[in-house]
């Protein structure tokens, strides 16, 4: 045995002639041979995963649709409510929340 550890299962993959392997519809790898024949995803975590994702493009859509925006109120940044950033965000990035907090303070005089 030339590698470390035990050995490794081989995936055995069964074709049909016509329709050819039948893969995962989240990550397009092949099923196992012994899944149910109406599995479509190869486990649990790869359901989840593909669920995740198909919620995240439908929030994103419904967003752009929506058109909301907002700006920074630092440096006028524009980015769509919700998708790119929280909803309650009034600085685009940590560093234009710093900007602004120094800012209020020179102009208050506590420097």
């Amino acid at each position: 045995m030339d590698r470390d550890g035990p050995p490794r299962l081989k995936l055995i993959v069964i074709t049909d002639a016509a329709s050819g392997p039948r893969l995962c519809r989240g990550c397009g790898g092949p099923l196992m041979p012994s899944a149910k024949s109406t599995a479509v995803f190869c486990e649990d975590a790869c359901r989840s995963r593909h669920w995740r994702r198909m919620r995240r493009a439908r929030t994103r859509t419904e967003a752009v649709k929506a058109g909301v925006t907002a700006s920074c109120q630092q440096c006028e940044a524009v980015w769509t409510v919700g998708i790119d950033r929280p909803v309650s965000a009034v600085y685009c990035s940590p560093a234009c929340r710093k900007r602004a907090w120094h800012t209020r303070r020179a102009q208050f005089g506590e420097v």
